[in-house]
């Protein structure tokens, strides 16, 4: 689990301990210790060590990370089923063209659905495409 590592730097420092004294106190490795400080990645069993030694909860110790949010949009692209996706084809930079314009906005291909893998109520036109474009929602 991710763990602050800052924090337990700075509760180990605040009892005046070296990492040998917080590894003896808390019946961890040294070498465990130091890569807590180091990498801020622990095992429930050291979270719960440490825990114990600075007489805190685990959640003090835990960095929590919030879930990244996405936004999803869907994107119809005229699409000539006759051509070709080649990338020497005008068509692949047509629709290069089409992705860029959504990507200098922040969007991101997530998938392309072409008119033959859609099926009953979704069904499109067959000359689009179905390009679904998603993009991270800042807080």
């Amino acid at each position: 689990m991710k763990i602050n590592a800052k924090q337990v730097i700075q509760l180990r420092r605040s009892r005046s301990w070296s990492q040998v004294q917080l590894a003896e106190h808390t019946g961890l490795n040294l070498r465990t210790i130091q890569r807590i400080e180091n990498e801020g990645v622990a095992s429930m069993r050291s979270s719960k060590a440490l825990a114990a030694a600075f007489d805190v909860e685990v959640d003090l110790l835990s960095e929590y990370e919030e879930p990244i949010q996405y936004e999803f949009k869907v994107v119809e692209i005229e699409f000539d089923t006759r051509i070709a996706l080649d990338f020497n084809k005008p068509l692949a930079s047509e629709l290069n063209a089409v992705l860029n314009k959504h990507g200098q906005a922040g969007w991101k291909l997530a998938q392309v659905i072409s008119p033959d893998k859609i099926m009953g109520a979704y069904a499109v036109p067959d000359n689009k495409l179905l390009v679904i474009m998603q993009r991270e929602v800042l807080a």
